[in-house]
């Protein structure tokens, strides 16, 4: 079962308290309605904003080690092309040694 890392939970965008006898019922509701719109987009936002920041960081953590990686592979590309077969015995095969 996997670990829950956010948790998004709806807000109920219309329900509040019925306010009866209210002069501008209709407004009150929209302007509410309105507000909670824009709080589950501001938590959207944050959840969006985490997200991007893990990937951005696990991004740069491949890249670094692609990085030393590739320095790895260059140094022994080096070491191997300085390597001549003829000069070093350990290079040689043991059963083909001239005496």
């Amino acid at each position: 079962m996997p670990l829950i890392k956010r948790e998004v939970i709806p807000i109920f965008l219309s329900r509040q308290l019925n306010t009866q006898g209210a002069e501008y019922e209709l407004e009150s509701v929209t302007n509410k309605t309105l507000s909670n719109v824009v709080l589950q987009l501001s938590s959207l936002s944050k959840h969006a904003e985490d997200i991007f920041g893990e990937l951005y960081n696990e991004a740069d953590s491949i890249c670094k080690r692609s990085c030393e990686l590739q320095e790895r592979i260059d140094k022994l590309s080096n070491k191997v092309t300085k390597l001549d077969a003829t000069k070093d015995d350990r290079l040689v095969p043991r059963g083909s040694r001239k005496m």
